[in-house]
């Protein structure tokens, strides 16, 4: 098994060392604290008074503020890299309480706040006037006050946009409305938009409304604050833009000199988080008037090191041990090796195992190595896949399944060097076009090393796809089988995946056997295998069912289930189609560069293009479909032989952190 077992454990101690308590547990960080409500009234326990946590959550808005305020001005500071290679020493416990105690976080976070309220008046204030411009700039020749179109006791004054297509009907409708109204075209000629200065009188204001919204008329609505020409609002606009720009600059030069508060905050910031993952586990912890209470689960292998932390450190406590209860929900903590631990990305999207059930990590993580291999199944993509994925890995600062997958998608892009290794694969035939300096680059890779084309020949990893698929199919029902043996359920596994392992061997035995003709007396054999395992079937899969009737018709209906299985094999010649389809692209592209390398002046410009671009596309796509259909065929044929999963994870309380590194050994 590659699941842990887990032990649960009830500390008991004075109530005056619950701080201390919960410090050891959180740098041990090795137990998970359980919520015991349901004990409160049986033993008479009262929840503990802890403090609420939600100052706690003020604080760390204030300082995730400033980190993300400051962080945007990080390229600007000279020596910021200098800087962050702070973050990779590794503190004491005791130095983020004293560099919190000593920072003024609300000084800087005043700082910070006043900082970025200027800084979004001015963004305010700049879109504004570059709004004031880009409606006045057509109407820059107009050389009147902006206040004095407002219009007259008896006259109105529009200013706006229409059409142009529009303008001859427009204005011929305008002045059948007679001596009222006046239209004047004014400003630089315009493609698509005639600029129009309209006077009319206010009584016939409503007719020529309608007429200029029937040619969808842009009115030009101005700001009262404009009292001024068109020419010297823009002007003025002009100035005050350029006495933002230098306010600006000062306001983000005021916020590159705080910047050197960065780690400061990094190392408050990771305390306070630290703190309040402390506080969120005082609500499960109980107590009566003297005696603090708390239960929880520990790794067995975890056990001996708490102990000796905590008994070295405190006199006054108890720790007790004991098996967790049938009916309990037991946390799930996975211990596998180095090189499988990767694989536990696809368990954990499927759904962690329960903690009496077999990790199916192990299992599935050949079959994935391989299948993705074969998906993708070119030397050249695995290894661009496979050192993208490195040095990302390296660069990022990444953890937990993140660091997981990536470290799958090396592994997915080994597998895919060695399957394109087998095939010849380098970025499909690029090969074939190198000059012939380099030709024994192919004679080597390819006619030496490679062993099937499968462009050419394909059936040979049709058979391999599907001979994979009986192997893992065969897997799953073994392990149930060993599963049911191991949970003391011999007889129904010999009745249910015993049966079929030996009805289903038999058909592949008959089947292979007569189609090579081989000798008759194991077909025969195989015969009789056959019209057993069907008995035994018809007599075994009903057994439910206390009538008998039904319990043979139960049994004649779970034949059908052969077909599953037939449809299941069947399943894993996606892994064929994909890895042909991957090749074949590759070749479309080698050969579209082929074409276009000829044409003249564009064609080098075209060859770099379709070439890195079609090849970064294959990539991207093969290997995705790669993963999802790798993922897929565990999921839907491998897992539903054995695998239930719906566990919950082992997360036990320790120092976690995003910025800094925090020691926990002694």
């Amino acid at each position: 098994m590659s699941i842990c077992k887990v032990k649960k454990i009830n500390i008991l101690t004075y109530i005056g060392w619950k701080d201390e308590i919960l410090e050891e547990l959180q740098k041990a960080g090795c137990v998970q604290i359980k919520n015991v409500t349901s004990k409160l009234e049986r033993y008479n326990l009262i929840n503990f008074q802890n403090s609420t946590f939600s100052d706690i959550d003020t604080v760390l808005a204030e300082v995730k503020f400033c980190i993300e305020y400051l962080s945007n001005y990080k390229r600007e500071v000279k020596n910021h890299k200098d800087i962050l290679e702070h973050t990779k020493k590794v503190y004491k416990y005791d130095e983020l309480i004293t560099i919190y105690s000593q920072f003024d976080y609300q000084d800087l976070y005043r700082q910070c706040k006043e900082l970025d309220n200027k800084l979004n008046e001015l963004r305010t204030r700049e879109n504004y006037l570059k709004s004031i411009i880009e409606q006045v700039k057509d109407f820059s020749g107009l050389e009147v006050k902006l206040t004095e179109l407002e219009g007259t006791k008896n006259t109105s004054f529009i200013i706006g946009f229409i059409p142009v297509k529009d303008y001859i009907s427009c204005a011929g409708e305008i002045f059948q409305l007679g001596k009222g109204v006046d239209l004047v075209k004014f400003g630089e000629e315009d493609k698509r938009r005639q600029r129009l200065f309209i006077i009319v009188l206010k009584e016939n204001l409503p007719s020529l409304k309608k007429i200029l919204n029937k040619y969808n008329f842009e009115y030009l609505k101005l700001s009262r604050e404009l009292n001024a020409k068109p020419s010297e609002v823009i002007q003025n606009a002009k100035i005050e833009l350029e006495n933002l720009t230098k306010r600006r600059k000062d306001l983000i030069a005021n916020s590159i000199k705080l910047y050197k508060n960065i780690l400061p905050l990094y190392i408050t910031f990771d305390h306070l988080f630290i703190s309040k993952s402390k506080k969120e586990a005082e609500k499960y912890f109980k107590q009566t008037n003297q005696v603090l209470i708390l239960e929880g689960w520990i790794l067995e292998k975890d056990i001996e090191r708490l102990k000796k932390r905590l008994l070295e450190r405190f006199q006054e406590i108890e720790i007790f041990l004991s098996e967790p209860e049938k009916d309990e929900v037991i946390p799930t903590a996975l211990n596998n090796h180095q090189i499988v631990k990767p694989f536990e990305v696809i368990t954990e999207l499927y759904g962690i195992p329960q903690y009496h059930e077999i990790d199916p990590t192990p299992l599935l993580s050949p079959f994935f190595f391989i299948f993705f291999g074969i998906c993708l199944s070119d030397a050249g993509y695995g290894l661009i896949m496979a050192a993208v994925f490195y040095f990302a890995g390296k660069k990022l600062k990444i953890s937990g399944m993140m660091k997981k997958l990536f470290n799958l998608l090396i592994m997915g892009g080994l597998s895919s060097f060695i399957v394109g290794l087998f095939m010849g694969s380098w970025l499909g035939n690029t090969l074939d076009y190198l000059p012939k300096q380099f030709s024994f680059l192919r004679e080597m890779l390819v006619d030496r090393l490679a062993l099937i084309n499968p462009v050419n020949d394909p059936i040979p990893i049709l058979i391999l796809s599907l001979l994979l698929g009986i192997i893992q199919i065969y897997t799953g029902i073994i392990t149930k089988f060993v599963d049911n043996v191991r949970n003391n359920k011999t007889k129904d596994g010999l009745m249910d995946q015993g049966c079929w392992l030996l009805l289903i061997t038999s058909i592949l035995i008959f089947g292979i056997f007569n189609y090579f003709s081989l000798p008759q007396a194991v077909i025969t054999i195989s015969k009789f295998m056959i019209i057993s395992g069907v008995l035994l079937i018809i007599l075994t899969q009903g057994r439910s069912n206390k009538n008998f009737i039904k319990r043979i018709g139960s049994g004649i209906l779970s034949l059908y289930d052969i077909t599953g299985y037939l449809s299941d094999v069947l399943s894993y010649s996606r892994l064929f189609a994909l890895g042909l389809a991957t090749g074949i692209i590759a070749v479309v592209v080698n050969t579209l560069v082929e074409l276009v390398k000829g044409i003249p002046y564009v064609g080098f410009i075209l060859v770099i293009i379709i070439y890195f671009g079609g090849h970064i596309f294959n990539i991207a796509i093969s290997a995705l479909s790669a993963f999802i259909h790798s993922a897929r065929l565990q999921y839907v044929e491998f897992f539903t032989k054995f695998y239930q999963g719906g566990g919950s994870s082992f997360h036990p309380l320790k120092i976690d952190t995003k910025y800094i590194n925090v020691q926990t050994k002694e």
